[in-house]
């Protein structure tokens, strides 16, 4: 078998995300280093130390009254780890730590280098893992990076692109409720277009807006005595079931979003075409 160079070795190699997130928690809960005033601390210490300043511990007044209240018990050896594990870890540390900054003068303690250390790392294995950043009220949260959600959260209003990339986060799974929100947000934006989408696509139009009306996003169609709008279908799908065709209906959103877009684009190459004729 031909040696592989150190290259090939790290292109092979699939992430270990166990391996990753130990990683992470010794930078975070055990390793030291000196702050500007010489006092060796991890970066948990640091966090602990200038709790006060970070601005969404609600009334929380330490970081451990903060992680009582919110249930964070990150441990090195966790039981059921998984990524969601990860993610969660990732999400908590680097909001953390992203207001601990030496130039802020509210802040008492910290090592600018030991930090930006660490939100370097955890950007490189949030990107490792095929996920990205995004940012909402000032908190970091990591989503899948699914381009054509990122590409559809540059296309709709400022005020909902968060919407469409937070729809993919691992805290929304199984969270009907936020689900149904959400696409009752994109529902409203396509509604204005509903007529050009269906001069584009007949087929997609009349499927995504039947979704909207038909499967308690829109109206309510799960309750017996709602005459007009209940669904008996719906009503006897279990809440897997229903999760499953929100996420279907997500997806077509996204395909609609998108062939809108296209048309401009579209308008532009036939012109190019034409252009070659003359």
């Amino acid at each position: 078998m031909p040696r592989r160079n150190f290259l090939q070795i790290l292109q092979d190699a699939k992430i270990d995300i166990k391996r990753e997130y130990q990683r992470l928690f010794d930078l975070f809960y055990t390793q030291s280093a000196p702050d500007y005033n010489g006092r060796y601390q991890t970066l948990r210490q640091v966090c602990e130390n200038n709790f006060l300043i970070v601005p969404f511990r609600g009334t929380c007044l330490s970081l451990n009254d903060f992680d009582d209240f919110y249930n964070y018990n990150f441990g090195r050896e966790p039981w059921g780890f998984n990524l969601d594990y990860l993610l969660s870890f990732c999400e908590y540390s680097y909001n953390l730590i992203k207001w601990m900054s030496p130039q802020n003068p509210l802040c008492i303690s910290g090592s600018e280098s030991q930090q930006q250390f660490y939100l370097q790392q955890v950007k490189t294995v949030i990107e490792e893992i095929g996920y990205m950043e995004t940012i909402e009220q000032n908190i970091t949260l990591f989503v899948p990076k699914k381009q054509e959600a990122i590409a559809v959260s540059e296309i709709v209003a400022p005020e909902i692109s968060y919407k469409v990339l937070e729809y993919n986060h691992y805290t929304m799974k199984g969270d009907i409720a936020r689900k149904r929100e959400t696409l009752r947000i994109l529902a409203d934006q396509l509604e204005p277009k509903r007529a050009e989408l269906a001069t584009i696509n007949k087929e997609l139009a009349s499927n995504v807006f039947f979704m909207f009306n038909n499967m308690n996003i829109r109206h309510n169609n799960r309750t017996k005595g709602n005459k007009n709008n209940y669904k008996e279908v719906i009503a006897e799908m279990s809440q897997d079931e229903l999760e499953n065709w929100y996420d279907e209906t997500y997806q077509l959103c996204l395909l609609a979003f998108l062939e809108l877009d296209n048309v401009e684009r579209t308008k532009k190459v036939a012109e190019l075409k034409a252009s070659f004729g003359k």
